[in-house]
C-alpha cells in the first residue's frame, strides 16, 4: 500500500518537479496564453449632441416672481410673460454628448459624457472609467 501512496504522489508532483526544473510539461496550464484583447477598446459609432433646457431651482423660482414685458423697438412683438420664464431663457442650455462605441467584441456601448473631445465616428477608443477617450497608437 505504501508503494502505490508513493507511486500517486510521485506523478501528482511529476508537473511541479518540471516547472521548477525551467521544463514545461506538454500541458495545457504550462501554455503560454495570447497577449489579453483591450475590454474597453473599439471604435466611434456615432456622436450626437444633446441640448437640454437649463434647469431653474427652487431657490430662483421663489427670488424673484412678478410679470415681465419685453417692449423691442422696431416694431416687432412685444413679448409678455414671468420673471422665471426670463430667467429660463437667460439661461444657456445644458450640453452633453452621447458617444456610441462599438467594442472590439462586437458589442456597442452607450456612453452620455460632457466632452466630445473632438471624438469622430471611426476614432479607435477605449473607454476609461466612464469617458470615452482616444486610444493611445
Amino acid at each position: 500500500m505504501n508503494r502505490h501512496l508513493f507511486a500517486a504522489l510521485a506523478l501528482a508532483f511529476l508537473p511541479a518537479v518540471s516547472a521548477a526544473q525551467g521544463k514545461a510539461p506538454d500541458s495545457p496550464v504550462f501554455k503560454a496564453s495570447p497577449p489579453a484583447a483591450c475590454a474597453g477598446c473599439g471604435v466611434v459609432s456615432s456622436v450626437k449632441r444633446i441640448e437640454k433646457a437649463p434647469r431653474i431651482t427652487a431657490q430662483e423660482r421663489e427670488s424673484t416672481a412678478g410679470f415681465v414685458v419685453q417692449v423691442p423697438g422696431g416694431g416687432d412683438k412685444a413679448v409678455v410673460g414671468s420673471a422665471t420664464d426670463a430667467r429660463e431663457q437667460l439661461k444657456p442650455p445644458v450640453v452633453s454628448y452621447e458617444v456610441v462605441v462599438r467594442l472590439d467584441d462586437g458589442r456597442f456601448q452607450l456612453v452620455v459624457q460632457d466632452d466630445a473631445g473632438g471624438l469622430r465616428e471611426g476614432d479607435k477608443v477605449r473607454i476609461d472609467r466612464g469617458k470615452v477617450v482616444p486610444r493611445e497608437k
